[in-house]
């Protein structure tokens, strides 16, 4: 046994315990047991979980990031160290770790360009990318727009930031460091609230930039199309409702004389080649047509000889509806079809009895008008053999349902009326703006307000429920020479994917 001389203390535990002063040959021969002990460990975990969930083992894991760019608060475009910065196109977003390039966080570090960068999922505002980082890091993300200008969402301090300036405080986390406190965002130590797990061990954290929120609100959209209706120029318009009285409208890219848009979808028909397409919501933008994709347009009921292209039709929150070509008095047949695209026109109602030569789509009914100016209503979905109930009201040219009500217009454009949505109850009149000296082509309904178009290509605004004459605004940013219009489905939390 070695004497006590031959024993050193290692700061054990208890201040009791040695360990015996090894000889450089032992030396030699444990490390080298100790590191094929440890291969032979790593290998086991390895064959057992695979190499992604091994990284959150051994202090890093692999985390899919989605930063949704579309909703930024007006007070973070209020503060942005870069002047005028949201007045151009956000063109890319990068991930910003704390001790990688550049290190710390800050308003306009010229070395953001080291951040790891993110991809525009489509033509959207949601921004994705998959990386390795090491458990517990702080992050945050830096947004680049066309003018070459990047700002970060957590300050504007270009060396320390203290705390959050831009990012929504109260979804990150404080840090303690350096005799500081940092405000980060902080990858957390296991899947919750913030962060999830999928399959393969593959975490996923989405976000807002500068918020909070996992994704952005579904808004209201505006759809329209402008003349000249023939053609292929480019003429389709839109604006989030909310936004349509006040902010220039976007131009988009595409050629059709009618649009709809659904809750998540929006489709076009070019009435001219029978053409019709659909795109997500998201992926409206005035870049590039890929993002419209063609749609079968040629409704055919079993053996019988097919109807040709929809002439009228509505997207909805899950069924598109369409009618075809007139095939007696009363107007065409109804078809639908699901609103993501798949799928092909089936019939809508009684394929010998059901005609129309509009339709429309509210919260639980589908309302049409046909060519006797009636006007006829189908709980939704309104499928094969079911029954379509007189709404009681004569004369009517178009009708444009809504969430809460329906809006019937005269046959003559100089009357407009209203009802509930399901039909219950009577019908009451909507005076027009005062002086108003044309028609109404057209009206839409969104979530705040009801829209009407004019025989002149102007739009109103009447905001709900519409008391009508002085409510109606007329929308001096509205796109000149407009030939339809369309609003959005409102969100239904039910209906969310």
């Amino acid at each position: 046994m070695p004497s006590k001389s031959s024993l050193i203390n290692v700061g054990s535990l208890n201040g009791d315990e040695t360990t015996p002063l090894l000889r450089p040959s032992d030396k030699v021969r444990r490390a080298f047991g100790v590191l094929f002990a440890s291969l032979a460990v790593l290998l086991a975990l390895v064959r057992a979980y695979g190499v992604t969930p091994l990284l959150s083992l051994v202090g890093r894991r692999r985390v899919a990031f989605a930063v949704d760019v579309g909703c930024i608060p007006v007070r973070v475009m209020d503060e942005s160290p870069v002047a005028d910065f949201f007045e151009y196109d956000i063109t890319g977003v990068t991930l910003q770790l704390r001790g990688e390039k550049p290190h710390e966080f800050g308003g306009v570090h010229h070395k953001a360009k080291f951040g790891r960068k993110l991809t525009r999922s489509g033509f959207s505002t949601v921004f994705n990318g998959e990386f390795t980082v090491p458990s517990r890091a702080e992050y945050g993300f830096a947004l680049h727009n066309a003018n070459g200008d990047t700002i970060f969402e957590l300050g504007r301090n270009p060396r320390l930031p203290h705390k959050g300036m831009l990012m929504n405080s109260t979804c990150t986390t404080a840090v303690h460091a350096g005799g500081g406190v940092y405000y980060n965002r902080v990858i957390p130590k296991r899947a919750g609230e913030v962060m999830t797990r999928r399959r393969g061990g593959v975490y996923e954290i989405s976000t807002t930039y500068a918020g909070c929120l996992k994704v952005c609100p579904l808004t209201v959209k505006l759809i329209a199309t402008v003349n000249p209706s023939g053609g292929s120029a480019d003429n389709v318009f839109g604006i989030e409702e909310s936004k349509a009285a006040t902010d220039a409208w976007r131009p988009y890219k595409g050629h059709f004389t009618q649009v709809s848009a659904g809750e998540f979808n929006t489709w076009g028909l070019d009435s001219n080649t029978g053409a019709l397409a659909w795109t997500r919501n998201v992926d409206l933008n005035p870049f590039d047509r890929s993002n419209w994709n063609e749609a079968t347009n040629n409704a055919r009921h079993l053996s019988y000889p097919p109807d040709g292209p929809v002439v009228d039709f509505d997207a909805g929150y899950s069924t598109v509806y369409g009618v075809t070509r007139t095939v007696d008095s009363a107007g065409g047949r109804i078809w639908m079809r699901p609103v993501d695209g798949s799928g092909d026109w089936r019939q809508a109602g009684k394929y010998d009895e059901s005609r129309l030569i509009q339709v429309t789509i509210g919260r639980s009914f589908l309302w049409g008008t046909n060519s006797l100016d009636d006007v006829h209503r189908c709980p939704d979905p309104c499928g094969p053999g079911s029954q379509w109930a007189f709404a009681n009201q004569r004369q009517v040219k178009q009708i444009e349902v809504g969430d809460m009500d329906a809006f019937a217009v005269h046959t003559s454009g100089l009357q407009l009326f209203t009802t509930r949505e399901d039909g219950v109850g009577g019908w009451s009149s909507i005076p027009l703006p005062p002086g108003f000296s044309t028609t109404i082509n057209q009206v839409a309904v969104g979530a705040t307000s009801l829209w009407m178009l004019d025989a002149r290509g102007e739009l109103w605004m009447c905001l709900l429920p519409c008391a009508g004459g002085g409510a109606f605004k007329k929308i001096p940013t509205a796109p000149a020479g407009m030939i339809s219009i369309d609003a959005g489905k409102v969100p239904h939390e039910n209906n969310r994917r």
